[in-house]
């Protein structure tokens, strides 16, 4: 452990920059989340409208998920990546100062748009800068960690910063100031991140000359049978991670009976309890390889979420509930990691893009799987559903992506 930690201490430049700006982006997300349907409401919405207005955002991202992923080479990583940052902050300051509909929808629009560009280059950008597939395994854990972590923070600040809900101007001053939070996020990552071309400082040699002297023809721009593999793979783990996600506080609040005080509590210290699972992420990696950690935790989360199906006293509940949700963190994170370092430069914006679409597709089947069960006030079933697919991603894992992934980490 403590030559773990003195790794973390050794990240390349890059990476220690990247990861002390995400801080930033974690407190603009956490304070503008925390608000936006609260503002809308206090705008006149109902909540299906905001939900259809969720839906085309949804939609929009999906719809440019790959081109972007595509140019992002052409263009570069970190410009879009700033870009994108910039686009979340017109959308947040656009809802603090509109009206009516129509402007709400133009909002969403903007967010959508930034989103998408931040999601399909952070982590190919973040790795850009690591000097080996060790070093990303960390980074991103830590990234995730951090955001995490700073998101908390942000969302606590919005709790308590002044609105004006009962007087119809909602909560204006929250989101401009998510706004000012997200501008100042991009001007810093624009001056302060190195630059993509010292490609020398931060891609392995092999890679570099693979990608310069590769033949530009349409067969070599279209995804490969493991790109298709592995997006599917994302589908079906978006799919159970949106299951229970997309409806955690609903869940916990009918299922235990408890007021909206004590739900916060409780997914407060279990937002602790993730931000120790990710910094604990590339240790476990290290410590048993990819292999072993993956199927491992794969295990454990079956287990996990089949025991939440089970009546249970209520403390018993909460702690099984707190450990679910460090283990599917410590899951993603092995995932994403591994499968992003499976492929080399000029594959990985790509399948950040159709990684982002199949996962969307996943996650809103599952959201809308989820809304029915819980219309018979159904709180367990959830849980079990969740640990089926989980053991269907399992054999997937072993059958299909585990050879791709042994073979192509070896190269």
């Amino acid at each position: 452990m403590s030559g773990y930690m003195r790794n973390l201490l050794r990240l390349s430049v890059g990476v220690r920059r990247f990861l002390m700006t995400e801080a930033m982006y974690g407190i603009g997300i956490g304070m503008y989340s925390l608000v936006l349907n609260l503002h809308l409401l206090s705008k006149g919405m109902k909540e299906d409208e905001i939900g259809l207005l969720m839906s085309i955002g949804i939609l929009i991202m999906g719809a440019l998920a790959i081109p972007v992923s595509i140019s992002a080479n052409r263009i570069g990583r970190k410009k879009l990546l700033v870009s994108g940052i910039m686009f979340i902050a017109a959308g947040s300051a656009l809802y603090a100062i509109g009206n009516h509909f129509g402007i709400f929808y133009l909002a969403q629009t903007l967010v959508s748009i930034g989103l998408t560009l931040v999601e399909t280059t952070e982590v190919q950008l973040l790795f850009h800068y690591c000097a080996s597939r060790k070093e990303e395994a960390s980074a991103f854990s830590l990234m995730f960690a951090v955001f995490t972590a700073f998101t908390g923070a942000g969302t606590l600040a919005a709790g308590y910063l002044p609105n004006s809900a009962d007087s119809g101007d909602g909560y204006g001053l929250t989101l401009l100031l998510a706004a000012l939070v997200f501008v100042v996020h991009s001007m810093i990552r624009g001056i302060w991140l190195p630059s993509e071309g010292r490609e020398s400082e931060t891609i392995r040699t092999s890679e570099v000359l693979e990608v310069n002297h590769e033949v530009s023809s349409l067969r070599k721009k279209l995804p490969s049978g493991t790109l298709w593999l592995f997006s599917v793979f994302m589908a079906l783990l978006g799919g159970a991670i949106a299951i229970t996600g997309s409806f955690l506080n609903v869940i916990v609040k009918y299922r235990l009976n408890w007021m909206d005080d004590k739900v916060s509590i409780l997914l407060a210290v279990s937002g602790a309890v993730l931000f120790t699972a990710s910094l604990m992420t590339p240790y476990v990696l290290e410590r048993f390889g990819h292999n072993v950690a993956i199927v491992s935790v794969f295990l454990v989360n079956i287990l996990v979420f089949a025991s939440l199906s089970w009546a249970m006293p209520v403390w018993m509940f909460t702690i099984v509930f707190l450990v679910r949700g460090g283990g599917l963190t410590m899951l993603s994170n092995l995932l994403d990691s591994q499968l992003m370092s499976a492929f080399k430069e000029r594959e990985r914006n790509l399948y950040a893009g159709m990684r982002s679409v199949f996962r969307s597709l996943g996650s809103s089947g599952a959201a809308l799987l989820t809304g029915w069960i819980l219309i018979g006030q159904d709180y367990e079933i959830p849980f079990f559903l969740t640990s089926v697919i989980l053991l269907l991603c399992l054999i997937y894992y072993i059958w299909f992506i585990r050879p791709i992934l042994d073979k192509r980490l070896k190269e």
